[in-house]
């Protein structure tokens, strides 16, 4: 019996093509399975970061108090907040109130585009964290994370700004219920003005080496 060699041609390249499709889908698994291996790597990291550098504060006087990390997702359009302890001391019944400024770098201020409501945390503890995702919609965002507990609070502005490449880099300061600074952090790769100075808001820069710890924070506002 003879085949007809356009149908041995047509199964060949089928079998090719499906071939093709499922080494392909295997490819962006292994891609998506990387990704995810590597965020978790980063939060690993950080919390050792957070452990050291709790134990550096509690050396100084400082104590307990909630940080909160932005860690970016699989999907570019996404961020996670992730908010640690720092301190060994848990702080019940904390709340958080989440305030979003888009585009601030044409702001006057920290004026706020949404104000939240206050979530309940519960208790935060060493190595549970709590998390929220945020949409990164635009290419520059700032944060105005409020915290409370009945005995202390604390204000967290966090300031993030999305690359062409989709990776972003934040800077942000945290201070104690008297606008005092309790810590600070900048990504090397945040962009700064030609004297290295970051912009909080229009026509409002500073140089990081000049936020001082105990200092007022935000200037101006």
């Amino acid at each position: 019996m003879k085949i007809n060699s356009d149908l041995i041609w047509a199964l060949a390249l089928l079998a090719v093509a499906a071939a093709s499709f499922f080494l392909g889908m295997n490819k962006e698994k292994l891609k998506n399975e990387e990704l995810l291996e590597e965020r978790l790597a980063e939060i690993e990291i950080l919390e050792k970061k957070n452990q050291q550098l709790s134990e550096e504060l509690t050396s100084r006087g400082i104590y307990s108090y909630p940080q909160a990390t932005v860690v970016s997702k699989l999907k570019a359009a996404v961020a996670t907040v992730l908010i640690s302890l720092n301190g060994q001391d848990p702080i019940p019944n904390l709340k958080l109130r989440r305030n979003v400024i888009f585009n601030y770098s044409g702001k006057e201020n920290l004026q706020l585009d949404q104000k939240g409501k206050f979530s309940d945390l519960g208790t935060l503890k060493p190595h549970n964290p709590s998390a929220f995702d945020i949409p990164l919609e635009e290419k520059e965002i700032a944060l105005h994370l409020e915290f409370d507990s009945k005995k202390n609070q604390w204000h967290q502005y966090i300031w993030i700004k999305t690359g062409t490449n989709g990776d972003i880099a934040t800077f942000w300061v945290i201070t104690n219920e008297n606008s005092a600074v309790i810590d600070k952090h900048i990504d090397p790769e945040f962009p700064t003005d030609e004297e290295e100075k970051v912009l909080l808001w229009k026509g409002e820069r500073i140089h990081y080496s000049d936020l001082k710890m105990n200092s007022i924070f935000p200037p101006n506002n």
